[in-house]
């Protein structure tokens, strides 16, 4: 080799990750920055550091069952009281298939998920809210592919008392507390079914038979499901498989996954699917799509349908006057412009996002459908996946689903123990996370996801462990941070570098695992070094915090949690890890850590590089 003059490459530290994680581009042509395949568990915050992401813990009793969560619903009772209901366990012996409620004992605050429908051959639920006007309630209707719809109000108390033909509740009465007064008068307790006939309005129900007189004081009493059948509805085929149900303004939207055919009921009924000819305001109305229905999604005053594995309905009403004067109400089934595959790949694929819905398409990518301002008058396709295509395409996204939470678009994975990330705020994918969930649900606004592995339910994004219970401190979480290859502005010349610079936050008892890889693939050599949270020559360590090594992990806060750091952060570290060199045309860098309760933040990293001295050696003839 020729000797030459060394030169910088300019500035190598990079600070900013606005680029967050990205699979399309080559791995040795995208920006600095760039988080690449590998990456996984760790997120761009909001203060454009990249964190581990947190863990998650049970909610609710851990499960030996294999067989997860397949549909969850969550929604508000007429006193703005949190329904979360799921549907799964059912496991190869077809017929032990649950629906269950989330309930909170008023005096302990432990969860547990209670038994609504037990013996279920499918879980395959779906959902939506519906006023019920004769009782003034919100309540839930659900389906699930059979000739029937379900209706429960997710009215629950706790009993105080049982006489030989009462039950008496503390607080409210029956009614403010969302029981029915009119038809089915019907409670469960402890898997017993009694019936009453009075008492609503008072804190005492009467008339109740069989005797509950046996039951323990404290024990849930919960509403019983009401359940239909398509033989009662009035303008709905009895053998009907309803599978898919949805609302919009009141008015209840069936559909069945093998028909192209969906019933619209009366305002106010979920009962009476009935018109007439012409069809008056607010009555029922029949549809026959081109294709099966898949999807329904409410969106301003439309009903967007999916059918098939390209179509796109937008369904709405309309008034019109015939030519003899006669006002009548129009349905209307506007076929969108939509591409081939472009249809939602089910109903759990389809959701709402703010102005826009959200779906996991036949093609497959994720898109967004909305209008876009001043620009388009009719709903408009965005593709949000572009920049993960290979991920998308390699992925198998069946029983999954997507959701919006805070700003992020949420698309659970669960075949593949993936969910990704799209954060809005960015306009960029987080890195893939490993985490075992089909559905999302939200408490109080925190994020929760129901497990597809077992039949269980997890908070997300507390704590620094995975699947942390009562007696169980939890799994470690496996948190990689892999940068694209860079070549510091040129891909001809060799570079040369004696030094890393890290930048961040870490907790005293983390361990960073630091990799240069030189060449793709580490074709030329890998050289790994270790950051130790209790290095006190590069960590600033607060005299509060520096007995932590001392102190048991249960008596001291962990990742600057107490008042010490003014950004509850971390002690802050800085560190240049040196090397001898090594010429290389294009290097990249990764960190990982591995530990329960580990915690690190990552502000700034990069080689201190410069042009080689060396000349590339070239094959000339």
């Amino acid at each position: 080799m020729v000797a030459k003059q060394p030169q910088k490459t300019g500035d190598t530290i990079v600070s900013n990750f606005r680029w967050g994680y990205r699979n399309l581009e080559d791995v040795t042509n995208t920006s600095p920055g760039v988080l690449i395949t590998g990456s996984q568990n760790v997120l761009n915050n909001e203060s454009s550091r990249i964190q581990i992401r947190q863990g998650y813990a049970l909610d609710g009793a851990t499960s030996t069952v294999l067989g997860g969560v397949m549909a969850s619903f969550d929604w508000l009772t007429k006193n703005n009281g949190e329904v979360h209901m799921r549907a799964g366990g059912l496991t190869t012996a077809g017929n032990d298939g649950k629906l269950q409620y989330r309930y909170v004992a008023p005096s302990t605050g432990a969860v547990t998920w209670r038994d609504l429908m037990t013996a279920q051959t499918s879980v395959a639920f779906n959902f939506t809210k519906f006023w019920n006007t004769t009782e003034s309630l919100r309540v839930a209707l659900f389906v699930r592919g059979t000739s029937f719809i379900y209706e429960w109000n997710g009215a629950v108390t706790e009993l105080l008392s049982a006489g030989a033909a009462s039950l008496t509740k503390a607080g409210d009465t029956w009614t403010d507390s969302g029981f029915y007064n009119a038809g089915n008068k019907k409670v469960i307790i402890n898997g017993t079914e009694y019936t009453y006939t009075g008492g609503e309005g008072t804190t005492t129900l009467t008339g109740v038979t069989p005797t509950p007189v046996a039951e323990p004081v404290g024990s849930v009493v919960h509403q019983s499901v009401v359940t239909t059948a398509n033989s009662s509805l009035t303008g709905v085929t009895a053998t009907f498989p309803n599978g898919l149900i949805s609302v919009l303004n009141n008015q209840v939207f069936l559909g069945a996954l093998k028909s192209p055919t969906v019933y619209i009921s009366k305002v106010n009924s979920y009962t009476d699917y009935s018109f007439s000819t012409p069809r008056q305001t607010g009555e029922g109305a029949a549809l026959i799509l081109d294709d099966n229905v898949v999807a329904f999604i409410p969106q301003e005053q439309y009903m967007y349908v999916s059918a098939g594995k390209d179509l796109w309905y937008n369904v709405n009403f309309s008034l019109q006057t015939s030519t003899v004067g006669v006002t009548y109400e129009q349905v209307n089934a506007l076929l969108l412009k939509i591409g081939r595959r472009q249809g939602a790949i089910s109903q759990a694929f389809a959701s709402h996002m703010k102005n826009n819905i959200i779906t996991v398409t036949n093609e497959t990518t994720i898109d967004m459908i909305g209008r876009i301002e001043n620009y388009f008058g009719t709903p408009q396709t965005k593709n949000i996946s572009d920049s993960i295509k290979l991920d998308v395409d390699s992925y198998d996204f069946t029983n999954g689903s997507i959701a919006y939470w805070r700003y992020y678009i949420l698309v659970a994975i669960p075949v593949e123990g993936l969910v990704l990330m799209y954060n809005l705020s960015t306009n960029s994918w987080e890195a893939p996370q490993t985490l075992p969930v089909s559905r999302f649900y939200i408490v109080e606004g925190m994020l929760y996801g129901h497990g597809y592995n077992t039949f269980e339910s997890y908070q997300l994004f507390t704590g620094y462990a995975d699947r942390v219970y009562s007696g169980f401190a939890g799994y470690p979480i496996p948190a990689v941070m892999t940068f694209s290859y860079q070549n510091y502005g040129t891909r001809i010349d060799l570079k040369s570098a004696n030094s890393l610079y890290m930048e961040g936050y870490i907790s005293a008892n983390t361990t960073i695992n630091a990799t240069i890889t030189y060449e793709l693939d580490g074709c030329a050599t890998m050289k790994s070094f270790e950051i130790d949270g209790t290095d006190t020559q590069i960590v600033c360590i607060p005299v509060s915090l520096a007995s932590l090594g001392k102190n048991s992990l249960g008596k001291s806060k962990l990742g600057g949690d107490g008042a010490d750091s003014i950004q509850n952060l971390p002690p802050k570290f800085r560190v240049f890890l040196t090397f001898d060199n090594t010429d290389f045309f294009e290097a990249s860098v990764s960190l990982s850590c591995l530990g329960v309760d580990q915690r690190f933040e990552l502000l700034a990293v990069g080689l201190m590089a410069e042009m080689s001295t060396q000349i590339p050696v070239s094959n000339t003839q």
